[in-house]
């Protein structure tokens, strides 16, 4: 076991989920770690004794809360001290992208050159100043905000060179920009906002409306939402067909719960059956997303494998014209900290494209909030460093996005957001609606991805994520719509 040790300030003064800190390898590939506070130390374990990063949720200001990193770390038996590491992390990656911005021959606002300016005279007082004073510290805390200024301010510079080079490289690059309705018939008011914002929608043949009772099967309602599509003028995405969660999987299932076979026999059963009732009518199927991170059935990483490769063979053999995604669950493998897992997301999705199994995109689930199942926030440029990072494996990428509006109880949510008086980080309307407006450009603006989709339609059907619709639990859109569609306008027609 290796260990790093840091002066950190106070439990209180930390984000409260600083336990949820992790360290990743040369590989970015989270290893197994235990964090500790005693109130003056962080005491971080993990397996291994090499150099690595450490992730931590961190309170940028009063606005802005990421998982931020560190440098590269060796383990020792003198502290680090916090702040100053996390500060140096930060600043290290702006200098790293300001490096990419100079070979590209980007130019920068006079106002990012200002807080670089800052954030660097900031770390020069954090480093050489006494670690153990208050003077380091807090200018280790002006440093990660002038540089998530300068990250700011960099945001719309990057974002226009990098569509300027798409629209120039590929003038008539197709994209799908969508919503997931899952199975959900719009009204007549919320039709007239969706069709001036998406051009796709996914649509979910869930297996527990589809196949209520073992071996009956009724799509009639999956066909009768696929139709008001087409009459909106919108792409048809299918799926995703093989979830194991609990907002899909039949009740009678849970019967056969430890039963593998009768398990692999019944979802290779519903896909078929799914594959033959809908073909033709899609222009794209989504064989699964989150398979990685499947919690309701006991299920090991060689049969989620197992499941998923059958899953698409079954899906191609049926219908072997229409294009098949998959898409993985918490893309940067957090829930390896804390599991006996080995499989990392990005090689779970590299087992399956080595396969040539037929697949012909690979999507990257998004799912922010503050509750169980969900992803700590990430800067939209740590969001581009990802996409990079799973680019390599040479597919179409496509992305599925959610954020919370709102820390109220959230009935017809499957999960709930923690009830404790200190937020995570800060949710509400207005802060969906500017994290959406700074980090989906952004995606639209990476050459690889070809795909968004807003993974939930409505707070007002049984969800997955609470208060992370467009439309709020009484049906009424939210100002995110507005913006997405904003977003559409100016960088999608």
């Amino acid at each position: 076991m290796g260990a790093l040790r840091f002066y950190a300030p106070p439990p209180d003064q930390l984000s409260r989920r600083f336990d949820a800190a992790y360290v990743v390898d040369y590989d970015q590939v989270p290893r197994r770690t235990k964090v500790q506070h005693n109130g003056t130390v962080l005491l971080v374990e993990f397996e291994g004794d090499e150099s690595v990063k450490l992730r931590i949720p961190w309170n940028v200001d009063d606005t802005q809360s990421y998982m931020l990193s560190t440098c590269s770390l060796r383990p020792r038996v003198q502290p680090y001290h916090l702040a100053l590491e996390v500060a140096r992390g930060v600043l290290s990656r702006l200098k790293s992208l300001v490096a990419v911005c100079d070979a590209a021959d980007i130019h920068q606002t006079e106002e990012f050159y200002a807080a670089l300016g800052d954030a660097i005279d900031a770390f020069t007082i954090a480093a050489t100043s006494d670690h153990y004073g208050e003077v380091s510290q807090n200018a280790a805390f002006e440093c990660i905000g002038h540089s998530a200024l300068a990250f700011a301010e960099l945001t719309p510079v990057y974002r226009d060179a990098a569509i300027d080079f798409i629209q120039e490289h590929a003038p008539h690059r197709t994209f799908l920009y969508g919503v997931n309705i899952r199975n959900s018939h719009p009204s007549a008011d919320a039709s007239a906002l969706l069709r001036p914002t998406f051009n796709t929608a996914v649509v979910t043949p869930v297996w527990k409306d589809c196949e209520p009772n073992e071996g009956r099967f009724d799509f009639d309602k999956v066909k009768e939402q696929i139709r008001w599509c087409r009459s909106q003028g919108m792409r048809v995405v299918g799926g995703p067909v093989a979830n194991l969660d609990e907002l899909n999987v039949p009740d009678w299932l849970y019967l056969w719960d430890g039963d593998f076979s009768n398990i692999y026999t019944f979802q290779m059963q519903f896909v078929e059956t799914a594959t033959r009732n809908l073909n033709g009518m899609t222009d794209l199927w989504y064989c699964s997303s989150g398979i990685n991170t499947t919690r309701d059935f006991h299920l090991s990483e060689e049969q989620q494998l197992r499941l998923l490769v059958g899953s698409i063979e079954t899906m191609r053999r049926n219908d072997p014209q229409t294009p098949v995604l998959v898409s993985f669950d918490h893309p940067w493998g957090d829930y390896l900290s804390h599991s006996n897992r080995d499989l990392s997301p990005i090689h779970f999705a590299e087992e399956i494209v080595r396969a040539n199994l037929g697949v012909t995109g690979v999507g990257v689930e998004l799912n922010f909030n503050d509750c169980e199942g969900a992803i700590f926030p990430r800067d939209p440029f740590e969001v581009v460093r990802l996409l990079d990072q799973w680019g390599m494996l040479g597919l179409p990428l496509f992305v599925t996005l959610t954020f919370p509006s709102s820390r109220r109880f959230d009935k017809r949510a499957a999960r709930q957001i923690s009830n404790n008086k200190s937020p995570v980080f800060p949710i509400s309307r207005r802060r969906q609606r500017q994290y959406v407006e700074s980090l989906v450009p952004l995606i639209l603006s990476h050459p690889q991805t070809q795909a968004v989709f807003w993974n939930q339609f409505t707070d007002a059907t049984p969800h997955a994520y609470p208060n992370a619709g467009l439309f709020d639990r009484r049906d009424r859109p939210k100002s995110t719509l507005r913006s997405l569609r904003e977003i559409r306008q100016h960088y999608l027609t």
